[in-house]
């Protein structure tokens, strides 16, 4: 069984979308690599972004995003300009110089094609680049496939990607756990090492700057008030709910202290990815909250280390590659049901983790959680990661932590399995309507509110 490693999944990105933001600012950037392995030193640029990525482009910042990415514009870097400074650099500057010069303006070069409906995938980008006289110099398409990963050009293709992974599955898993006495964090870390030469030292590295990123994202966004970026003009409002809920709760406290303090989390992470900030794609940067709020609420409520945490990140990360390789993460594909029903699927199974519970009881958990948030639309309005996602993050962590209780409540024999719940979000994600698949053109995001508009 060929696993991928969860480190594929669980990245460093910059909201407020892992496909629509980050995979297309990674198109872009090995677009530029690729002018520059083919010597090629100056060029006129223009990029087409097709399907969802054209109807929801401006809300999502995509035009942002491919302008950074031509910049060499690096996103893991914490010490890096905004997006919307490198914006304003290169469209003041009309094109992009350093090693090379790329006329790219823009307002000019980036084409919204909201026609063109016969796509290899819903989230589809093309770049051009011609020489002075007009003729191409390099053409290359682009698919930002979920959760920031990219096919075409040197990133290969997902159909290759799947055929490698073809007999992975929680089934198979499960059975390798069972035979070894394993949970699936011992299973994750046996993996990294046999399949991807990743040390154990190495493992921590990672998961303890994935764990660090995943908490700042949480004090960011319980630290920060004022109005998120967009013409909703929202208001954050997870700052005020904390102090409301370390305050007066008990007066009105319908659930535990401890499920709302995790809703609380999830929508602070999820307000500052909309601001456009740096969160785990776990596995989406629209669903990063649900994950990190989950486990912080109980760490903090039972008292954990961190190496704790990295176990059930490990789990976490686990279950989401089964839904990545065998149905998908991508809202434009498959809808919400992908991504926060993916990120609550995480979190139940991280939770169960963390808690002493069996792989047999994580898996239980995982497919819960996945089961009923099945048919979830993804209808962004305005085409911003605003409503209804803030609030799902929310109502995604408190299904995760329901699923992991019934989970360890019981032994982990349950009816569905995760392979099968995962199996019908895909066929779900198939039947489902476009208008409801992240185009802003139906359900909640309805008429009336143009999402190509800034």
């Amino acid at each position: 069984m060929r696993v991928p490693s969860v480190f594929d999944l669980l990245d460093t990105g910059i909201g407020p979308s892992s496909s629509h933001t980050l995979g297309p600012l990674r198109a872009a950037r090995d677009f530029r690599g690729l002018l520059a392995a083919r010597g090629i030193d100056r060029a006129h640029v223009r990029v087409t972004l097709l399907g969802s990525l054209a109807r929801t482009g401006k809300g999502h910042l995509t035009d942002l995003a491919v302008t950074a990415g031509l910049a060499d514009y690096d996103p893991t870097d914490p010490s890096g300009p905004s997006l919307q400074a490198v914006y304003q650099t290169v469209r003041s500057a009309g094109g992009i110089r350093g090693g090379a010069v790329l006329h790219f303006d823009p307002d000019r070069d980036i084409l919204f094609d909201t026609t063109t409906l016969d796509l290899a995938h819903p989230n589809t980008l093309r770049f051009v680049a011609r020489d002075d006289a007009g003729s191409p110099l390099l053409e290359e398409e682009y698919r930002s496939v979920g959760g920031g990963s990219v096919e075409g050009g040197t990133f290969g293709d997902r159909a290759a990607r799947e055929r490698a992974a073809s007999d992975f599955s929680m089934a198979r898993v499960l059975d390798a756990c069972l035979e070894r006495g394993m949970d699936l964090a011992q299973f994750v870390r046996e993996n990294e090492e046999r399949e991807h030469g990743l040390a154990p030292a190495d493992v921590e590295r990672r998961l303890e700057a994935l764990w660090g990123t995943m908490t700042r994202s949480i004090e960011a966004g319980l630290a920060t008030e004022g109005v998120l970026p967009g013409r909703l003009c929202l208001e954050r409002r997870a700052p005020e709910m904390l102090e409301h809920l370390q305050g007066r709760a008990r007066e009105w406290q319908v659930v535990s202290r401890e499920t709302t303090l995790a809703a609380v989390y999830a929508l602070a992470v999820a307000e500052e990815n909309a601001a456009g900030g740096r969160v785990v794609t776990a596995p989406t940067c629209g669903s990063a909250g649900v994950v990190p709020a989950t486990l912080k609420m109980l760490q903090e409520r039972f008292l954990l280390s961190d190496e704790r945490i990295h176990d059930a990140l490990l789990a976490a990360g686990l279950v989401g590659l089964v839904v990545a390789v065998n149905a998908s993460i991508s809202g434009a594909e498959v809808g919400c049901q992908g991504e926060v029903g993916t990120a609550s699927a995480m979190a139940a199974a991280a939770a169960c983790q963390l808690l002493g519970g069996s792989a047999l009881q994580a898996e239980s958990a995982a497919e819960t959680a996945l089961e009923h948030h099945l048919g979830l639309t993804c209808d962004p309005v305005c085409g911003l990661v605003q409503i209804p996602c803030i609030e799902r993050n929310a109502v995604g962590a408190v299904a995760a932590l329901n699923a992991a209780s019934l989970a360890l409540l019981g032994s982990g024999k349950h009816q569905i399995s995760f392979d099968r719940a995962v199996a019908t979000l895909k066929e779900v994600g198939r039947d489902m309507d476009r208008k409801y698949k992240e185009t802003a053109l139906g359900g909640l995001a309805g008429p009336g509110c143009d999402s190509r508009a800034p």
